[in-house]
C-alpha cells in the first residue's frame, strides 16, 4: 500500500481523532489507527469501543488496502519529522515521506 498525502494535513486529522486512544487499553489493537484506502480516498479510524471517530482525506494511491499503525509509531515519526524540518529548513523544505511495505 502506497499513498501520497500532505504530512501537515494528515497530522492535523490524526490529532483530531487521537483523543480517544488510550495507552491503557485491554486490547492492544485499540492503541492503533486503522488506515483504509479505496478509490484514492483515505479513511483513518480510531476507537475505544464506545466511541469511534474517523476522518476522510483525498490521496494519490496506486492500490487499495488497509493497515493498522500504532499511535506510538506515528508519534515517533512526528517527532523525527519536526526535528528534520528544523535542521533542514534553513537550506530547503523537503516533504516528509514514510514508506510502509506490506505483504
Amino acid at each position: 500500500m502506497r499513498f501520497i498525502v500532505s504530512s501537515g494535513l494528515l497530522l492535523k486529522n490524526l490529532q483530531s481523532i487521537s483523543g480517544i486512544i488510550s495507552a491503557s487499553n485491554i486490547l492492544p489493537i485499540l492503541e492503533s489507527f486503522l488506515f483504509l484506502i479505496k478509490d484514492n480516498k483515505l479513511t483513518v479510524v480510531s476507537t475505544d469501543l464506545e466511541t469511534t471517530m474517523k476522518v476522510n482525506l483525498d490521496v494519490q494511491s496506486t492500490a487499495d488496502g488497509r493497515l493498522c499503525i500504532q499511535s506510538k509509531v506515528l508519534n515517533i515519526l512526528q517527532f523525527i519529522s519536526i526535528i528534520m524540518l528544523k535542521k533542514v529548513s534553513q537550506f530547503k523544505r523537503i516533504p516528509n515521506i514514510v514508506k510502509v511495505k506490506s505483504q
